[in-house]
């Protein structure tokens, strides 16, 4: 089907993306919400109201909890037609996680309630835009085919799914993309809605392996079928709606599962580009890449709460969602990178997750949920706020770097903005380094090593630090580092015993 697109990609001003997945409605203790009791309006209208006063400029709303749409939708009429029959097993206490976020959901859901509409009502109550932000392949308990969160039309269509069974669904069906572009009208349809962000990150697969060439040309055609729609539901009510896309964090990782963004930004089909390091705050983002291959749609940057899943679990054995959260330091720190690497705006993701979210599970009580920073939303856009404070540069594994096995040379982008009192390089690998001849080199300068133990900088919780065992300290002089790319090299010298390299930091004091 070839699809003529009326309308070329337009500038938007949007500065501050910020994800607000409805999920958390549910799985979360906040100010608003306790365990004790079922949600109510209150949960949904705090959720939005704490971003009052913030720079952030753009809600983007995802209207599921996990695979189970948050609206009465004539597509998928679960809240219709399955749930009302449906009773809770007991005894409660024997529910598994997805139990636990469904039943809290569908007791507020079946009181005819819409937390997308008072989303939008509080959010334009508050001066910020509103966005639905889609799913696009959800992978959540895809291997549990028969968990709670997952609707009719996953269950009845076996034959819809990618291999190896249950891996979320097959682009290349005709079906799939149908369901999925009925479901995206409908909302554009009931919602006043300023733009709609397709999220392709959640989860990144949508062809056959084997069969990615062929699903290129398809998701083309797709995202252009949802430019027309958003066109024609936005000319009807004299606006225009923005079309953002969540997309991998480098252009080639994007084609490799069927994205071609620089066609859909040359075709006119995109707004937006928010580039997406998935789960994780990452400085190992392409945004130089996109820039080179985007010339009409705005570009982002995306942050998380997450920094790192560290080596170091709780003592208690339990690993879900424990994990390294990101610090004010390397909020701002990336956020000011960003800004100098040139991106239109800064997109959070997952922002609030610091909140308890395990259902009283014993287990975390080593690791309380805490209050999300709320200020430092209020200058993350702010240059000037920026420049002037700390830095705190993070390297983890996933995204090139690392893991690397007793050597690395790599590039560290910095932006050494004013003057520093002192600076320090810390290195962590997979293993204890006591006895390991480690030595650090920065701009070609070996750098002396110091006898220190702690965090660079206060962390936001105790939450997967590395062990003391697996970190080394090294002097950094200020004056070695300078704007832009410095190099650094990391070398173990012990011929006998290897070393993996998992992490590098660099603190800028003030």
């Amino acid at each position: 089907m070839s699809i003529e697109v009326k309308r070329q990609g337009q500038k938007v001003p949007y500065k501050c993306l910020y994800n607000h997945e409805l999920l958390i409605l549910f799985t979360t203790q906040t100010p608003y919400q306790r365990y004790d009791d079922n949600v109510t309006d209150e949960q949904v209208i705090g959720y939005v109201k704490e971003l009052q006063g913030t720079q952030v400029d753009a809600l983007m709303c995802c209207p599921q909890a996990w695979r189970t749409n948050l609206w009465y939708s004539e597509i998928d009429r679960r809240w219709q037609d399955e749930a009302p029959l449906e009773r809770e097993p007991l005894p409660e206490a024997n529910w598994n996680y997805n139990d636990k976020a469904y039943f809290r959901a569908r007791r507020y859901m079946l009181q005819h309630k819409d937390p997308i509409a008072l989303s939008l009502k509080t959010a334009r109550e508050i001066g910020i835009d509103f966005f639905i932000a889609y799913r696009m392949n959800d992978h959540h308990y895809v291997k549990n085919t028969q968990a709670q969160t997952h609707g009719s039309f996953w269950r009845n269509h076996p034959e819809y799914w990618l291999e190896p069974s249950g891996a979320a669904f097959n682009y290349l069906v005709p079906e799939v993309r149908d369901y999925y572009f009925s479901l995206l009208k409908e909302l554009a349809e009931n919602y006043d809605i300023d733009g709609m962000e397709l999220d392709f990150m959640r989860s990144p697969r949508y062809f056959p392996d084997n069969q990615i060439a062929d699903g290129i040309p398809i998701m083309n055609e797709f995202v252009a079928r949802i430019r027309l729609m958003l066109d024609d539901i936005g000319e009807s009510r004299g606006k225009k709606l923005s079309l953002s896309v969540r997309v991998p964090h480098r252009p080639e990782e994007a084609v490799k599962i069927g994205l071609d963004v620089e066609s859909w930004d040359q075709e006119g089909l995109i707004d937006m580009v928010n580039v997406s390091s998935y789960f994780r705050t990452s400085l190992e983002i392409g945004i130089e890449d996109y820039k080179r291959r985007i010339s009409n749609a705005r570009i982002y940057g995306e942050l998380h709460f997450i920094t790192n899943i560290g080596s170091s679990r709780s003592s208690l054995g339990y690993a879900n969602n424990i994990n390294r959260k990101t610090t004010r330091e390397i909020y701002e720190t990336a956020a000011l990178q960003y800004w100098r690497r040139g991106v239109d705006g800064i997109s959070f993701f997952n922002f609030a997750y610091t909140r308890d979210h395990g259902f009283h599970e014993p287990r975390r009580k080593e690791f309380p949920g805490k209050e999300p920073s709320f200020d430092i939303l209020n200058t993350i856009c702010e240059l000037s706020h920026l420049e002037r404070q700390p830095q705190h540069y993070f390297i983890g594994t996933g995204y090139g770097t690392f893991p690397a096995d007793q050597e690395k040379t790599f590039d560290m982008y910095i932006v050494p903005e004013g003057r520093f009192s002192s600076g320090m390089l810390r290195v962590e690998t997979d293993t204890d380094t006591a006895r390991l001849p480690l030595i650090a080199n920065f701009n070609g300068v070996k750098l002396q090593e110091k006898v220190e133990t702690g965090e660079l900088f206060a962390p936001f919780s105790l939450e997967c630090l590395p062990p003391q065992e697996r970190v080394r300290y090294f002097e950094l002089p200020t004056e070695l580092v300078k704007s832009g790319d410095n190099v650094v090299h990391l070398t173990n010298n012990d011929p006998y015993k290897k070393a993996t390299f998992v992490g590098v930091e660099v603190a800028l004091y003030r």
